[in-house]
């Protein structure tokens, strides 16, 4: 049994998976992006989930007999089949497209149904383990550069090394590099990626703890996870979500804290370079989008189709609002092949963001649907965390999406489908805290 609260055990077996689901999270490298995207391919790391949740099925049966599960399935086999209708492409490729957003929806259900409630403490117990590692590695590759000669013995990947899928070694000599300092990239392929992966673990922790730092190592050490990152994404989004707890029954104390130490906090953060700078840079995203256009064309006599890197979050975004207009109704399916982009800009480029993307891949009315099912399980979950933040959870998914696709991602996806699968007995049991609750504010 592994300890995760004081009050909560789990067995080796289910938190191992959980282990292993994050770590396909993650995507490092292609292999562990195998529960995302298309069959072809090498077929053990596309088998190896399978496997394991089959192993957890067995050791913890569920029911398929699930009325909301069927209702979406058959939302998103509908829509599956009217854009390949549209694009008159049935290929096995594209059709793998639509077989993994239905796979993606049954492993969410399994997530939740299996663990319920208590996949965020063990999902923040499995985060700070990574944390831990990270910092440990990340601490020696500074302290000890020389330490590049061990990491270059395991496999490449995009921006290092891959130290057994649990620490991405940054190589100095390629990318992801402040000043003199590498980032940490933690157990991702970089360092934003691992940066939203902490942010709902440091969001569980806070909607359990508070507020509160002493005694409470988890939110230490993943605090110091998110530092390492140097990830804009992730810092605007803890600082908000550190304005949003403060504020939440403000009172004197929460004010004189949020004026004296956060507000001058972030500050000083937005004044460091590699915030600031980025940030002045994006202002005039379109813009720098037209001058980036002007290199496309270049690249593409230049490369053929070979792939070249992704665009930048807010051109990425921009480009991704035109591919919505394009197809505003069903969108371009999740096939980007089919997407304006592809089609008249550049086959060797990729747009990064997933907040216009929902919009642009499923259209205005699946679109829509994705986000209300979002904000609808942030309610669920922040009454199942007893926290006043009904909200917070849609917030920093939403926010992480600028800069990531995260529907269809493992564990992320049952964090969005959440509310509509989980158990009516916890709604029983909230139903009756909040009488308690009541109760007991008519008595005061």
């Amino acid at each position: 049994m592994i300890k995760i609260l004081d009050n909560l055990y789990y067995p080796l077996y289910e938190y191992l998976y959980l282990f292993v689901m994050v770590i396909y999270m993650a995507q490092m490298t292609p292999e562990t992006g195998r529960m995302v995207g298309v069959l072809s391919g090498n077929p053990i790391p596309l088998l190896i989930p399978i496997v394991l949740t089959i192993i957890l099925l067995i050791r913890n049966p569920i029911s398929f007999a699930h009325n909301k599960l069927w209702m979406l399935v058959g939302i998103m086999l509908g829509w599956s089949v009217a854009v390949c209708y549209k694009f008159h492409d049935f290929s096995p490729a594209n059709l793998s497209y639509c077989l993994f957003l239905i796979y993606a929806i049954f492993i969410a259900f399994i997530h939740i149904r299996v663990f319920g409630r208590d996949l965020f403490p063990i999902y923040e117990h499995i985060m700070v383990v990574f944390s831990v590692i990270s910092l440990f590695l990340w601490g020696i590759s500074v302290v000890i550069p020389a330490s590049g000669a061990f990491f270059h013995l395991f496999p490449e990947t995009a921006n290092g090394n891959n130290f057994l899928y649990l620490y991405n070694w940054t190589d100095p000599a390629k990318n992801q590099v402040y000043g003199d300092l590498v980032r940490n990239q933690g157990c991702s392929w970089e360092p934003g990626r691992f940066a939203i992966m902490l942010i709902p673990a440091i969001l569980i922790n806070l909607s359990r703890e508070g507020m509160v730092f002493r005694g409470n190592k988890k939110i230490l050490i993943l605090l110091l996870a998110l530092a390492s990152t140097m990830s804009t994404t992730g810092y605007s989004i803890v600082c908000l979500l550190y304005v949003i707890f403060l504020l939440t029954n403000a009172n004197p104390t929460r004010v004189l804290v949020f004026t004296f130490i956060l507000l001058p906090l972030t500050v000083f953060l937005f004044s460091l370079d590699f915030m600031g700078n980025k940030i002045q840079d994006r202002a005039n995203f379109e813009g720098l989008t037209r001058e980036r256009m002007k290199g496309i064309n270049y690249n593409a006599k230049e490369h053929g189709d070979e792939y070249l890197g992704s665009l930048d979050r807010f051109e990425s975004a921009y480009l991704e609002w035109i591919n919505f207009r394009q197809e505003p109704f069903l969108g371009y399916s999740r096939n980007t092949d089919h997407s304006w982009f592809k089609q008249n800009i550049s086959k060797n480029l990729v747009l990064t963001g997933g907040l216009v993307k929902i919009l642009s891949q499923y259209g205005i009315f699946v679109g829509v649907f994705l986000y209300i099912l979002l904000f609808y399980s942030s309610y669920k979950i922040g009454r199942a965390s007893w926290h006043q933040n009904k909200f917070v959870y849609a917030i920093i998914l939403l926010l992480s999406s600028v800069s990531y696709l995260i529907f269809c991602i493992p564990i992320f996806t049952a964090f969005w489908l959440y509310g509509l699968f989980c158990f009516e007995e916890d709604e029983i049991e909230l139903e009756t805290l909040d009488y308690l609750e009541a109760s007991d504010d008519y008595e005061n």
